[in-house]
């Protein structure tokens, strides 16, 4: 089994496509689809299964897809640490996030790490905090961003972040139409909660610990729609659907613009959440990964985020 099989396999897998995957390898068709042959002759199992142009993974394709990924993340490693002793300034930088830090924190701390090291290769892989997670342990990647906090033996906090969970709502709500003479929105009662809908995206404990402490007062609201992607809760609840519950820093520039609003709750105690960046304790932190902690850990003590 050759690195150049794994290479083909895990490209054509990511693309759908032998073409794709050869123009990217800036190798013949013919060439990857030799490899991926060797590759299946070898493993005695079918990799893909062949739609016209498409290309679909089989079963067992899906079942060896990691490994292969784990394998060349772990090479790729090993040529970076090399390259880093050379030169100290390029290298290769895998990230893990979780998907709404991928949507509104991560973009312009990547653009200054880029600007600052424009020979750094950077790849970034999103999910859900718990896919984030196994994949730091499985080596796909260097640095995971996941909420916190995580517990685990070989696992290291580097550093953490802490954002308010809000209620927010469209300004033609009727809650959000209170306002007293000073043209503020009214703070909430607990019980008026209760009696609404709410449009979700659920944010793991967090978000359970906010309802059970509304049902302790009152009742738990009424969940009409929940949504895996906060762009869509945001959007049913710009359309006056019903009130949702995110970190600040998700809706922040909605905020700022007026396309939706924050409801504030009267006698209620702030709830934070913990978004926390990780590492592996029995690997080394290169260089590039050094350099990204130090943009990430400016701009959270500098307060871009809110």
């Amino acid at each position: 089994m050759e690195i150049g099989q794994l290479r083909a396999f895990v490209v054509a897998a990511r693309e759908k496509s032998f073409t794709r995957a050869a123009e990217l390898l800036s190798v013949t068709q013919p060439s990857v689809t030799a490899r991926i042959q060797t590759l299946e002759e070898e493993l005695k199992l079918l990799l893909f299964l062949r739609k016209g142009r498409t290309i679909e993974l089989t079963d067992g394709g899906k079942a060896f897809l990691p490994y292969a990924e784990r394998v060349l993340s772990v090479l790729d490693e090993g040529v970076e640490a090399l390259r880093n002793v050379r030169e100290g300034s390029a290298g290769r930088l895998a990230i893990g996030a979780i998907q709404t830090i991928c949507l509104f924190l991560i973009a312009p701390v990547l653009d200054n790490f880029h600007r600052a090291n424009p020979n750094v290769e950077i790849f970034l892989r999103s999910g859900q905090s718990v896919d984030i997670v196994q994949m730091l342990l499985d080596d796909v990647v260097q640095m995971a961003m996941a909420l916190g906090p995580v517990v685990h033996p070989q696992i290291r906090t580097l550093e953490t972040f802490h954002d308010e969970l809000i209620v927010f709502a469209s300004p033609q709500h009727n809650l959000a139409r209170r306002r007293d003479s000073e043209g503020n929105i009214q703070p909430v009662k607990i019980e008026e909660l209760a009696n609404q809908e709410f449009v979700v995206a659920r944010w793991g404990a967090a978000f359970d610990i906010f309802m059970n402490r509304l049902s302790d007062v009152s009742r738990r609201p009424r969940i009409s729609m929940e949504i895996s992607v906060t762009e869509t809760a945001k959007a049913m609840v710009k359309m006056n659907a019903g009130l949702s519950l995110l970190p600040r820093f998700a809706i922040l520039n909605d905020l700022h613009s007026g396309a939706l609003v924050e409801l504030p709750i009267e006698d209620w105690e702030p709830m934070l959440l913990e978004v926390g960046m990780y590492h592996r304790r029995d690997r080394p932190l290169g260089v590039p990964a050094q350099r990204f902690l130090e943009v990430w850990s400016k701009s959270v003590q500098s307060g871009v985020f809110g």
